[in-house]
């Protein structure tokens, strides 16, 4: 479901581990795979092999290695391992090599010097510093893809070990293909709790119906996310948007509900006729958040506040951390629309992270949006698709007018973590001085704004906009516009 046109050419691999060898995972318990074994496949079970070869953990590679050695050296050339890769759809880098470990964000803001936090959600394990060997198997983290039953987990702290205690003779036994909760241990904590970052992407997902997912609900496809984000057989998995975009297959809208899928002479195929840019999602996401609160607003200036009490906002939500700021809370959030052809404005440290002007809220730093232009004029025919749109305020060099990377956990970067002596100063010192980013002594903080792609809660049919006719888009609704028309370079046709 993302603007890239399907790879129909290629073989349907929902196995993200095609044994070298000849065995495969299909003796393994996993309904969402739907998938019988190739022929001349023999069936393993590694309940069975691991009853006579005990399991001693936690280094997985030990009993993984020895039959999956090709797809754990896969796994090195990846998107999801290195956090990074051929930039295709970056403008202005699109033969470089960048990803999540150079991008800036206004969430949790950037990976340098914070390894040993931001990794608990890395396919691996042992990533504390930019000393982090990739090229080293023996770091591959198999069991957090891999895990059945539910018990596998990594310590927030340690750069992705798991936690003590663990059962590792069930977990071993249990080995299959990744089902929701496997993906949703990183994706749905993403910026640091569920649903913070992406507000399409919560734990109820992974037991959720078809008022919330109709896809994913139980009463509904009740699919993987394998399903749709296919894995190659080099371990390659479908749907990166801004770098490796060429690994797995990504299934669009589509790949299974065909370029025309309402019934003729219905409103539906009446809307989808007049309006030929509209990407199926802006219909069929008419919010996010609609179970779970997303974070919409992080204000980074009001952290370090340590008397200050935090608000409970209900939903177990608070509005204040004192090492991260001030937020906002918000459900049934409104995605805002934007043209969009698959490429992306991304701000990357060291690349493109300074700013002009003085920022506001008005007109904040840009720290990632889709490429393409507003004006529909010089936008043509490009589609247009629903986004979370993330405001806030960050640190940064205000004599050099850049937006910096601060260091701010552990010591590992550096001796000055902002969350362990709470200043802003001496945690931007140590992350300049490691990633060598010149930094004036003289910080502030901008107002700044990042745009997420959203395409997942997939509403039931009967509450797709336009189901209620042309004013579930058009028009105004307490005195405001229903959509921010200026986010696609014109007002409302309908004068709202």
């Amino acid at each position: 479901m993302n603007p890239n046109p399907p790879d129909s050419t290629r073989t349907l691999v929902l196995s993200a581990l095609t044994l070298a060898s000849g065995l495969a995972l299909y003796g393994c318990s996993n309904s969402d795979s739907g998938t019988a074994p190739p022929p001349g496949a023999e069936s393993f079970s590694h309940a069975a092999h691991f009853t006579d070869n005990p399991y001693v953990g936690p280094n997985m590679n030990v009993a993984c290695v020895g039959c999956h050695a090709k797809e754990v050296q896969d796994l090195l050339q990846t998107g999801h391992w290195n956090w990074s890769g051929v930039a295709t759809h970056v403008t202005g880098v699109t033969t470089e090599t960048h990803g999540k470990v150079d991008f800036i964000n206004n969430f949790c803001i950037a990976i340098p010097t914070n390894e040993g936090r931001c990794t608990q959600c890395h396919v691996g394990t042992g990533w504390a510093d930019s000393s982090f060997d990739f090229s080293d198997p023996a770091h591959v983290d198999c069991l957090v893809c891999h895990d059945t039953t539910g018990t596998y987990v990594k310590a927030p702290t340690t750069a992705g070990m798991p936690v003590p205690g663990l059962d590792w003779q069930a977990i071993a036994s249990g080995i299959g293909m990744p089902r929701r909760d496997n993906c949703g241990k990183c994706h749905y904590s993403a910026g640091g709790d569920d649903n913070v970052k992406h507000g399409d992407l919560a734990v109820n997902l992974n037991d959720t119906t078809r008022e919330y997912d109709v896809h994913m609900g139980t009463d509904g496809g009740d699919m993987s996310c394998t399903a749709c984000h296919v894995a190659d057989d080099t371990h390659g998995i479908g749907g990166m948007p801004y770098h490796s975009v060429g690994e797995g297959h990504m299934k669009t809208c589509t790949t299974c509900h065909g370029a025309s899928p309402h019934d003729e002479g219905t409103l539906a195929a009446t809307i989808v006729a007049s309006h030929p840019t509209l990407a199926c999602q802006v219909c069929h996401i008419p919010a996010i958040a609609r179970f779970r609160t997303t974070k919409v607003e992080w204000y980074w200036e009001q952290a370090g506040d340590l008397g200050r009490t935090p608000v409970d906002v209900g939903d177990g939500r608070v509005d204040y951390d004192a090492k991260k700021g001030e937020f906002v809370w918000a459900n049934d959030v409104r995605p805002v629309l934007r043209r969009h052809d698959g490429t992306w404005n991304k701000m990357i440290y060291g690349v493109n992270d300074t700013y002009s002007g003085t920022p506001s809220a008005a007109d904040p730093v840009v720290l990632g949006e889709p490429a393409a232009p507003k004006d529909p004029g010089a936008a043509g025919a490009t589609m247009i698709y629903p986004f979370k749109k993330m405001v806030g305020n960050q640190v940064a060099d205000t004599v050099n007018q850049r937006v910096m990377v601060p260091h701010l956990f552990g010591t590992k970067g550096g001796p000055n973590a902002y969350w362990g002596h709470y200043d802003w100063d001496l945690a931007l010192q140590d992350a300049a001085a490691k990633l060598g980013i010149p930094y004036s002594g003289t910080f502030g903080f901008v107002d700044t704004v990042m745009y997420l792609g959203v395409n997942h809660e997939i509403a039931p049919k009967e509450a797709a906009l336009g189901s209620g006719g042309c004013f579930d888009c058009h028009g105004s609704s307490g005195g405001e516009s229903i959509l921010d028309w200026s986010e696609l370079g014109r007002t409302d046709p309908l004068g709202g």
